[in-house]
Protein backbone atom coordinates (compact mmCIF):
# COMPACT_ATOMS: atom_id res chain seq x y z
CA UNK A 1 0.00 0.00 0.00
CA UNK A 2 1.01 3.40 -0.57
CA UNK A 3 1.46 6.05 1.41
CA UNK A 4 -1.76 7.84 0.28
CA UNK A 5 -3.59 4.54 1.34
CA UNK A 6 -4.39 4.05 -1.90
CA UNK A 7 -4.00 -0.07 -3.05
CA UNK A 8 -4.26 -1.22 -6.25
CA UNK A 9 -7.73 -3.48 -7.51
CA UNK A 10 -6.77 -7.43 -8.14
CA UNK A 11 -9.24 -6.89 -11.41
CA UNK A 12 -6.73 -4.09 -12.45
CA UNK A 13 -3.27 -6.46 -11.68
CA UNK A 14 -5.59 -9.76 -13.50
CA UNK A 15 -6.35 -7.91 -16.81
CA UNK A 16 -2.82 -6.51 -16.57
CA UNK A 17 -1.51 -9.98 -16.67
CA UNK A 18 -3.60 -11.25 -19.47
CA UNK A 19 -2.77 -8.64 -21.16
CA UNK A 20 0.96 -8.85 -20.95
CA UNK A 21 0.66 -12.65 -21.99
CA UNK A 22 -0.95 -11.54 -24.91
CA UNK A 23 -4.48 -13.28 -23.91
CA UNK A 24 -6.61 -10.03 -24.56
CA UNK A 25 -5.29 -7.21 -27.14
CA UNK A 26 -5.67 -3.89 -25.78
CA UNK A 27 -3.73 -0.93 -27.24
CA UNK A 28 -4.22 0.94 -24.07
CA UNK A 29 -5.57 0.46 -21.04
CA UNK A 30 -6.14 3.82 -18.51
CA UNK A 31 -6.76 3.78 -14.64
CA UNK A 32 -8.15 6.12 -12.36
CA UNK A 33 -8.51 6.04 -8.30
CA UNK A 34 -11.95 5.70 -7.00
CA UNK A 35 -12.93 5.06 -3.51
CA UNK A 36 -8.87 4.44 -2.90
CA UNK A 37 -8.47 2.00 -5.13
CA UNK A 38 -6.83 2.31 -8.44
CA UNK A 39 -9.80 1.02 -10.61
CA UNK A 40 -9.85 0.49 -14.92
CA UNK A 41 -11.24 3.45 -16.52
CA UNK A 42 -11.65 2.48 -20.26
CA UNK A 43 -9.35 0.76 -22.76
CA UNK A 44 -9.40 0.24 -26.21
CA UNK A 45 -7.69 -1.81 -29.09
CA UNK A 46 -7.16 1.04 -31.57
CA UNK A 47 -3.81 1.41 -32.84
CA UNK A 48 -4.25 5.38 -33.50
CA UNK A 49 -2.08 6.89 -30.71
CA UNK A 50 -4.58 9.94 -30.90
CA UNK A 51 -7.07 7.50 -29.53
CA UNK A 52 -5.15 7.09 -26.98
CA UNK A 53 -4.32 11.14 -26.07
CA UNK A 54 -8.22 11.75 -26.57
CA UNK A 55 -8.42 9.16 -23.57
CA UNK A 56 -6.90 11.26 -21.05
CA UNK A 57 -8.85 13.75 -19.42
CA UNK A 58 -7.37 17.36 -19.54
CA UNK A 59 -8.12 18.60 -16.28
CA UNK A 60 -7.05 15.16 -13.83
CA UNK A 61 -4.95 12.78 -13.63
CA UNK A 62 -4.67 9.05 -14.83
CA UNK A 63 -2.60 6.24 -15.08
CA UNK A 64 -2.64 4.66 -18.44
CA UNK A 65 -0.44 1.03 -19.83
CA UNK A 66 0.17 1.59 -23.65
CA UNK A 67 0.93 -1.26 -25.62
CA UNK A 68 3.89 0.41 -27.82
CA UNK A 69 4.85 -1.04 -30.84
CA UNK A 70 8.28 0.46 -31.99
CA UNK A 71 12.03 -0.19 -34.04
CA UNK A 72 15.08 -0.70 -32.23
CA UNK A 73 18.44 1.39 -32.46
CA UNK A 74 19.59 -2.00 -35.16
CA UNK A 75 16.01 -2.02 -36.70
CA UNK A 76 14.37 -5.22 -35.10
CA UNK A 77 10.51 -4.59 -34.56
CA UNK A 78 9.88 -4.06 -30.51
CA UNK A 79 7.49 -4.38 -28.27
CA UNK A 80 7.08 -3.30 -24.49
CA UNK A 81 4.15 -2.50 -22.45
CA UNK A 82 4.86 1.45 -21.09
CA UNK A 83 3.23 2.48 -17.53
CA UNK A 84 2.26 6.55 -18.51
CA UNK A 85 1.45 8.63 -15.67
CA UNK A 86 -0.64 11.46 -16.52
CA UNK A 87 -0.68 15.04 -14.20
CA UNK A 88 -1.90 17.80 -16.39
CA UNK A 89 -1.18 20.98 -14.79
CA UNK A 90 -4.65 21.82 -15.21
CA UNK A 91 -5.67 19.17 -12.50
CA UNK A 92 -6.76 19.77 -8.62
CA UNK A 93 -3.32 20.15 -6.51
CA UNK A 94 -4.98 17.16 -4.36
CA UNK A 95 -5.68 14.50 -6.82
CA UNK A 96 -1.80 15.33 -8.28
CA UNK A 97 -0.52 14.30 -4.92
CA UNK A 98 -3.07 11.83 -4.90
CA UNK A 99 -1.79 10.08 -7.83
CA UNK A 100 2.11 10.91 -7.64
CA UNK A 101 2.14 9.29 -4.29
CA UNK A 102 0.01 6.00 -5.30
CA UNK A 103 2.17 5.77 -8.40
CA UNK A 104 4.80 3.30 -7.15
CA UNK A 105 2.02 1.04 -5.31
CA UNK A 106 0.87 0.40 -9.15
CA UNK A 107 4.12 0.45 -10.82
CA UNK A 108 5.01 -2.33 -8.19
CA UNK A 109 1.62 -4.34 -9.00
CA UNK A 110 2.12 -4.36 -12.70
CA UNK A 111 5.12 -6.55 -13.00
CA UNK A 112 6.58 -6.67 -16.18
CA UNK A 113 6.70 -2.86 -16.82
CA UNK A 114 10.09 -1.90 -18.00
CA UNK A 115 9.82 1.81 -19.13
CA UNK A 116 7.75 4.88 -17.28
CA UNK A 117 6.83 7.97 -18.70
CA UNK A 118 5.27 10.86 -16.19
CA UNK A 119 3.48 14.06 -18.54
CA UNK A 120 2.23 17.03 -17.59
CA UNK A 121 0.97 17.95 -20.85
CA UNK A 122 0.36 16.59 -24.43
CA UNK A 123 3.58 17.89 -25.26
CA UNK A 124 5.82 15.67 -23.23
CA UNK A 125 3.63 12.58 -24.40
CA UNK A 126 4.28 11.57 -28.28
CA UNK A 127 4.41 8.41 -29.61
CA UNK A 128 8.12 9.31 -30.77
CA UNK A 129 9.00 10.53 -26.68
CA UNK A 130 7.21 6.85 -25.79
CA UNK A 131 9.37 4.68 -28.74
CA UNK A 132 12.74 6.99 -27.83
CA UNK A 133 11.77 5.65 -24.15
CA UNK A 134 11.35 1.79 -24.76
CA UNK A 135 14.46 1.62 -27.34
CA UNK A 136 16.77 2.79 -24.25
CA UNK A 137 15.88 -0.63 -22.69
CA UNK A 138 15.43 -2.40 -26.24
Amino acid sequence: MANTGVTVSDDVINHFNEMKLKRIQPKFVVYKIEGGLIVKDTESESANFDDFLSSLPPDDCRYAVYDMDFTTTDGRPGNKLVMVAWAPDSAKVKSKMVYAGSKDALGRSLVGISTKITATDLSELTADIIADACRKFA
